[in-house]
């Protein structure tokens, strides 16, 4: 008998939009589900029975005590645990909104007075990132081959301007647009510029990120240099 990786999909705060796209995978995901073996997932109707877990696939940020608890106890049942979409990845904040953001003092409902929005990794160890809002559908395709094939899951180590070229798109910044795609992470096959928007950041910053020559091209070419970017040149320092 093949033996199926026993697999474990959770949901902390989100939208659900990232298992969404893997429900839309349609007939490649009937075939990759005839693969695995699924113990734990709410959208799909399988009550979660305390496993041991080869794999946990954790979408959403934490937000909350009782989900750092939650997820401290997924992690130690589970020898991978992978975050699933820019919530997990990135605490749900794009690169263009509150990126020195910390918490809030807040009332709200049962007893919570403070507003956070943590990524995973804030808490536990992450073994494999999944990046986008919502993430690609065949990035997906490829985190379940590796988990299948047993090989490491690497995200794209490109940037976003990377895969324009490859498109043949127009560059916003030589039009005095405000694009991101210089510094944020590939995988999305640049679908914002191609659609005749400029990249927001959703996939994080990419591994050869160079903030202060974007900050620098923006004054260049007379385009607003938000503060955000001033923000992440602090927190990241200089490349």
């Amino acid at each position: 008998m093949v033996y199926k990786p026993k697999v474990g999909f959770f949901s902390l705060s989100s939208c659900e939009g990232c298992m969404v796209q893997i429900l839309n995978l349609e007939d490649d995901l009937l075939k990759i589900l005839g693969s695995l073996d699924v113990v734990a997932s709410r959208i799909l109707g399988i009550k979660d029975r305390g496993d041991k877990l080869d794999v946990s696939i954790v979408e959403g940020a934490v937000m909350s005590d009782d989900e750092r608890k939650e997820l401290l106890e997924i992690r130690e049942r589970s020898r991978i645990l992978v975050a699933l979409g820019d919530c997990a990845c990135n605490g749900g904040r794009f690169i263009v909104k509150d990126f020195a953001f910390k918490d809030i003092d807040i009332k709200l409902p049962r007893g919570q007075e403070k507003f956070v929005s943590d990524p995973l990794d804030k808490y536990v160890k992450v073994d494999y990132y999944v990046y986008g809002c919502p993430i690609d559908q065949q990035e997906a395709v490829e985190l379940f081959k590796n988990i299948l094939l047993e090989k490491e899951h690497k995200a794209k180590p490109y940037s976003v301007c990377s895969e324009c070229i490859l498109r043949e798109n127009a560059c916003f910044l030589d039009k005095g647009i405000a694009c991101l795609g210089p510094i944020t992470r590939g995988g999305c096959k640049a679908i914002c510029p191609t659609v005749g928007r400029g990249c927001i950041g959703c996939r994080g910053l990419a591994e050869d990120a160079n903030i202060r020559s974007l900050i620098e091209i923006f004054e260049e070419r007379g385009i607003e240099v938000p503060d955000y970017l001033h923000d992440m040149l602090k927190e990241v320092g200089d490349k």
